[in-house]
């Protein structure tokens, strides 16, 4: 069975115009195990973005440790 969401109604919660869909708070309800937890689409989205800032930031020091790497390899092999 997968996770299931459904949308929670807050009391008291401001619902003007221009509250914007991605702030709405939805209950995640995990399988197997009935585990709930608050999440919003706004926060998802964060986290994407700071997985996608970590990755490149990786892939940076990745390719610095790499040619570090040959360096040390080519100094190692001549003598």
């Amino acid at each position: 069975m997968s996770d299931t969401f459904k949308k929670i109604e807050v009391e008291g919660a401001i619902n003007a115009e221009g509250a914007h869909w991605k702030d709405a708070l939805v209950e995640k309800e995990h399988q197997p195990e009935k585990v709930k937890s608050t999440v919003n689409y706004r926060t998802m989205e964060r986290e994407l973005e700071s997985i996608k800032n970590n990755i490149t930031s990786l892939t940076e020091e990745k390719t610095v440790l790499e040619t570090e790497m040959v360096k040390v390899k080519t100094a190692a092999e001549a003598e």
